[in-house]
C-alpha cells in the first residue's frame, strides 16, 4: 500500500512502521505488539518448514473454540445454488444498536482442493477477533478445484461480496467498508480478485483493503498441471501476479511467516522488490513478517495473546 513501507516483526515483537511519508509530514509512531509466546515459539522452531495442519494444536490452547459467549453466529447463508457458496456471520452481541461496522470476509486455505470456514477453533477464531474487535465477521466457502478450475473461487468470492453489499447493513455491517483476508490458497483467491481488474463489478466500490496471507504462487511453472489454475502460466507464477497487483487500486498487506516453506519467502520478497522500489507509482504492499510463526500458526494465532498479526492488521484497517 502507498503511505507505509514495511512492518518487521522483530524477536517476540511485532513493530508497526510507517514509511514513505510526504516530506512535509511526520512519520507515524511505531508501535509494538506482543509476540508469540516462548512456549509456542519453541514448538514452531522445533516444526521447521512445513505446512502441517499439526501445527494449529500449538496455538489451540490459547485460542478458545466457538460457540462464543459474546459473539452470536448465523452459518450456513446461501450466497450462490452450489452447496458450497455458503457464509457464516459473526455479530458482536453488545454492539451498538443501529451502528455500521466495517466487514471483514475471511477465505479459507486448502490448496485450492480443500479446507473449510469451519474447523475445531480456526478460522472461526478470526471472524470472532473481527466481531470483538469493531467488525462484522463474514467466513466463506467457495467452490473447489478440480471440480471447479479458475476462476470459480476467484468468482466465489464476488459473489459474497455481492451478498456483503445488498444484505450487510441489516446485520449492522458497512456495506461501503469491506476488507479482504485470505490465507495460502485463499490469500490467492484474495489476490486473483484484487488483480483481475477486468472481472470486478460494481461489488469492487465496497472493498477497502486486503490482507494477503502467505499466497501460494510461484516463480514458474511445476511439473504438473496445476489443480486450480492448469497450464497458464500468467495465472500462476509471480511476474504477472505481480504486475496485476501493482496496477490495483486497492490497498494491499502481504504477510508471510519466518518458518513458511521458500516458495512464500520468495513471492513475498519479488512483491517487496517489485512493488515497492524507490520512486515506484505500483501499489505497493505493507510487508508483515511473522517471526516464529509457520504456515499454519501465522492465522492460528489471531485472537490470542500473540498480537503480532492481529495488532498491526487491525491498525493498518483503522487507517485506511
Amino acid at each position: 500500500m502507498r503511505g507505509f513501507r514495511e512492518i518487521v516483526v522483530a524477536a517476540a515483537l511485532a513493530v508497526l512502521a510507517a514509511c514513505s511519508q510526504p516530506a512535509s509530514e511526520e512519520p507515524q509512531a511505531q508501535t509494538v505488539w506482543p509476540g508469540v509466546p516462548e512456549e509456542q515459539a519453541a514448538q514452531i522452531r522445533a516444526a521447521g518448514k512445513v505446512i502441517d495442519p499439526a501445527s494449529f494444536a500449538i496455538f489451540a490452547p490459547l485460542v478458545p473454540p466457538p460457540p462464543y459467549a459474546d459473539v452470536t453466529m448465523t452459518t450456513d447463508i446461501a450466497y450462490g445454488t452450489d452447496p458450497l457458496q455458503r457464509l457464516d456471520l459473526y455479530t458482536f452481541n453488545a454492539a451498538a444498536a443501529g451502528e455500521r461496522r466495517p466487514v471483514l470476509i475471511y477465505v479459507h486455505g486448502g490448496g485450492f482442493t480443500g479446507g473449510s470456514k469451519q474447523g475445531e477453533y480456526y478460522p472461526q477464531s478470526a471472524t470472532a477477533w473481527a466481531a470483538r474487535n469493531g467488525m462484522v465477521g463474514v467466513n466463506i466457502d467457495y467452490r473447489l478445484a478440480p471440480a471447479n478450475p479458475w476462476p470459480a473461487a476467484r468468482d466465489d468470492l464476488a459473489a459474497a461480496i455481492q451478498w456483503v453489499r445488498a444484505n450487510i447493513a441489516q446485520h449492522g455491517g458497512d456495506p461501503d467498508r469491506i476488507f479482504l483476508w485470505g490465507h495460502s490458497a485463499g490469500a490467492s483467491v484474495v489476490a486473483d480478485y484484487v488483480q483481475h481488474t477486468d472481472r470486478q463489478g460494481p461489488e469492487v466500490a465496497g472493498v477497502k483493503g486486503a490482507l494477503l496471507l502467505s499466497p501460494a504462487y510461484a516463480r514458474a511453472m511445476g511439473d504438473s498441471p496445476h489443480p486450480y489454475y492448469g497450464t497458464d502460466a500468467d495465472l500462476q507464477t509471480t511476474g504477472p501476479v505481480l504486475a496485476r497487483l501493482g496496477a490495483s487500486t486497492i490497498p494491499l498487506m502481504l504477510g508471510w511467516a519466518e518458518y513458511d516453506p521458500d516458495l512464500f519467502h520468495d513471492f513475498a520478497r519479488d512483491a517487496e522488490q517489485t512493488l515497492c522500489a524507490a520512486g515506484s507509482r505500483l501499489n505497493c504492499p505493507t510487508m508483515l513478517y511473522l517471526k516464529d510463526h509457520n504456515h499454519m500458526t501465522e492465522g492460528a494465532s489471531i485472537g490470542s495473546a500473540d498480537q503480532s498479526l492481529s495488532g498491526p492488521f487491525l491498525q493498518w484497517m483503522q487507517r485506511l
